[in-house]
């Protein structure tokens, strides 16, 4: 027998955010279990924040009535229900064609349509994965909106939309944006491509009360070129890929390799084997800052990545990342980042405390 699904409309719930995940036959278990993978990782960030706490995130399997020989979900759910949805993810569907995509997505919407369509009315956001927005254009969600389409079913899934869209005479239009590998428009978030799960969904979560673990979570599941290039300081052997020979590249590599030492613009001039002004001007002109901006940024990232992952003081921070001065280093942390480095800590910080982590009976701070 299905399982009861939950109430549609969405209030924030004091024991976590709940994320519905719909499954049934066919559905794509890569894309399911890495919806699943982000909200683990959240929860083991959560708790190395707060000790063990109870786990944030929990997700919910939706499953479609009557398929009793489907494969079960790639993992268990988090146990039942507690308060309201505050996202459901489609993760797609394995089929061949169009016309069976379209049997597929029919056969979900009479079961999950009028769900859909009022979790979004009560506020909450859904993510369709790849071919999962079918099922949007089934329920009329995809109307007048900005979508990512996978070209393969793109023009089936307008097809859908065009012939699904209520209370549109004649239907609001679907805008296909060809060259998104996946969109936000309001409440909904559409992708092309599977491999582009991860940053849909944790920038799906970036909209639920569980902001902040998903922002911080996305510094280490998501490609950060910043990080990449700040993060061999602290590696024995550098990963980067060898830069071009221009005169600029020349200049960006060499702040990179010297980026803990006093900045130099003369320095960094011959490096690139120029003057300083036609350095500076050229710079700027190709990369719409200075050296010593692009400089800085190098900096604030690798000082990001020592806040979240050390147990330095900021003044430590400060040394390792070439600022001799704790409160120049604080006010140009300010301007790149927004905020302070204590407060950058706090919130994206991806360790335990230093008690956690030297054990319970040790004596240590945070």
């Amino acid at each position: 027998m299905p399982r009861d699904q939950p109430e549609a409309p969405v209030t924030p719930s004091p024991l976590g955010v709940n994320v519905g995940i719909v499954w049934g036959p066919g559905s794509i278990a890569s894309t399911a279990a890495a919806v699943v993978d982000a909200l683990r990782a959240m929860n083991m960030l959560a708790a190395m924040r707060a000790g063990g706490a109870q786990a944030p995130m929990r997700w919910h399997w939706l499953l479609a009535p009557g398929e009793d020989g489907a494969a079960p979900p790639p993992v268990p759910d988090s146990g039942a229900l507690q308060g309201r949805l505050h996202a459901i993810v489609i993760p797609g569907w394995l089929v061949p064609t169009g016309p069976q995509l379209r049997e597929v997505s029919h056969c979900h919407h009479q079961y999950f349509g009028d769900l859909l369509r009022a979790h979004v009315a009560g506020g909450g956001v859904v993510a369709a994965l790849f071919n999962g927005s079918s099922l949007l254009a089934d329920c009329g969600l995809l109307a007048g909106r900005q979508v990512a389409l996978p070209w393969a079913f793109a023009p089936s899934i307008v097809l859908q939309s065009g012939t699904s869209a209520q209370g549109h005479s004649p239907p609001a239009e679907v805008a296909w944006q060809r060259d998104r590998p996946w969109l936000r428009d309001g409440p909904v978030w559409t992708s092309a491509a599977p491999q582009d799960t991860l940053p849909v969904v944790l920038d799906l979560l970036a909209h639920t009360p569980a902001a902040e673990l998903a922002q911080a979570a996305s510094h280490v599941l998501l490609f950060d070129a910043p990080r990449q290039l700040t993060a061999t300081a602290t590696m024995e052997t550098p990963t980067g890929a060898p830069m071009g020979a221009g005169s600029l590249e020349q200049a960006r590599r060499w702040l990179q390799d010297h980026r803990n030492e006093p900045y130099s613009l003369q320095a960094t001039a011959r490096a690139a084997a120029t003057s300083p002004r036609t350095l500076l001007r050229w710079f700027a002109q190709v990369y719409g800052e200075s050296p010593q901006d692009y400089l800085h940024r190098l900096r604030i990232a690798q000082a990001q990545a020592l806040l979240q992952t050390t147990y330095l003081t900021v003044d430590a921070v400060a040394q390792q990342c070439g600022y001799s001065d704790t409160g120049s280093f604080r006010k140009i942390f300010h301007r790149v980042s927004g905020t302070t480095p204590g407060a950058y800590r706090q919130r994206f910080r991806l360790r335990t405390t230093r008690k956690q982590w030297l054990g319970t009976n040790t004596n240590g701070d945070n």
